[in-house]
C-alpha cells in the first residue's frame, strides 16, 4: 500500500509539471491566467510569476494585465525578492494610473525599499531613497490610513542615520581627531536639534574644541578659545544640570586665563 500511495503521488506530481508545461507553451491565455492564479493560491509563486509575465505582457491594459501586474510584485515579495517586487509595486500606478490598488501598491513599494536598506554601518543611499519615497506617499496620499506607518518607518529611518552620524563623531573623538570631531559633531547637533545624543555630541564637541585651541598655533589659538567659550555658553543654556558641567566648567575656565 505504501508504494501505491508513492506511485499515486508521483503520478499526480508529473502530470502536474505535464500540465503546466503544456500550459506555459499555448496560446490559451485564459487558461494561463486560470492556471497563474491557482499556482498563486498555493504559493507556488515561482511558476505563478511565469505564467503572469505572459498575461501581462498579452493583456497589458485589461483586468487579467492588472490583476498579474499587481500578482507579480506580490510573488516576488513573497519570495524575498524586494528589488523586483519594487519594480511592480513603484511602477504600478503609471501602469494603471485609475486602479483602485494605486493607494496600496505604493505602500508595499516603501516596505521594498525599507526591506532593501542597509545596517547603519554602511551607506545609507537606500535609506535616503525611501525617506524621501515615503514623504511623496504622504504628500500624493495625505487621507491615508497608513500615515501612521508612514511616520512610524520615517522615524526608524532617520534612528539609524541619526546613529550613524553619532557613530561617525565618536570615532574623530576616540582618534583625537580634533579638527573632525568638532566640525561633526556641530552638524550632527545642527542636523539632529532634537536628538537623545545631542547632550554626548555637545561634550565632544567642546572637549575637543578644548583640546584644539590649547594645542594650536599662536595665531589661531586666541579665536579658537573664544569659539570654545561660545560653545560652552550654548550648552549650558540648553542643559544647566548636565552631568557633564563640571568637567567642561573647568575646562573653560582654563581657557579664560589663557585669555
Amino acid at each position: 500500500m505504501r508504494y501505491f500511495f508513492l506511485f499515486v503521488l508521483l503520478s499526480l506530481f508529473f502530470t502536474s509539471c505535464t500540465e503546466y508545461s503544456r500550459v506555459v507553451k499555448s496560446d490559451d491565455y485564459e487558461r494561463k491566467y486560470q492556471l497563474a492564479n491557482d499556482l498563486y493560491e498555493n504559493q507556488s509563486f515561482i511558476k505563478s510569476i511565469n505564467l503572469y509575465e505572459q498575461v501581462y505582457q498579452r493583456n497589458p491594459k485589461n483586468i487579467q494585465g492588472e490583476v498579474s501586474y499587481y500578482r507579480l510584485g506580490l510573488a516576488n515579495f513573497n519570495l524575498g525578492d524586494y528589488l523586483m517586487a519594487s519594480y511592480y509595486f513603484s511602477s504600478f500606478s503609471e501602469k494603471f494610473p485609475d486602479s483602485q490598488k494605486c493607494e496600496e501598491t505604493a505602500f508595499r513599494n516603501l516596505l521594498c525599499l525599507i526591506k532593501e536598506t542597509p545596517q547603519y554601518s554602511l551607506d545609507q543611499t537606500e535609506t535616503n531613497v525611501a525617506l524621501n519615497e515615503i514623504q511623496i506617499f504622504i504628500y500624493k496620499f495625505p487621507k491615508s490610513t497608513k500615515i501612521d506607518s508612514c511616520n512610524l518607518m520615517m522615524d526608524q529611518l532617520r534612528n539609524r542615520l541619526e546613529f550613524k552620524d553619532f557613530q561617525s563623531v565618536n570615532l574623530y573623538d576616540k582618534t583625537e581627531s580634533y579638527i573632525s570631531a568638532v566640525t561633526t559633531a556641530e552638524t550632527f547637533i545642527k542636523d539632529f536639534p532634537t536628538s537623545r545624543y545631542k547632550e554626548k555630541t555637545y561634550e565632544i564637541l567642546i572637549r575637543n574644541s578644548f583640546l584644539l585651541s590649547i594645542n594650536s598655533v599662536e595665531e589661531k589659538k586666541k579665536d579658537r578659545i573664544v569659539k570654545t567659550i561660545e560653545r560652552y555658553n550654548n550648552f549650558v543654556i540648553e542643559f544647566p544640570t548636565s552631568e557633564f558641567n563640571f568637567e567642561l566648567t573647568n575646562k573653560i575656565n582654563k581657557l579664560k586665563e589663557l585669555l
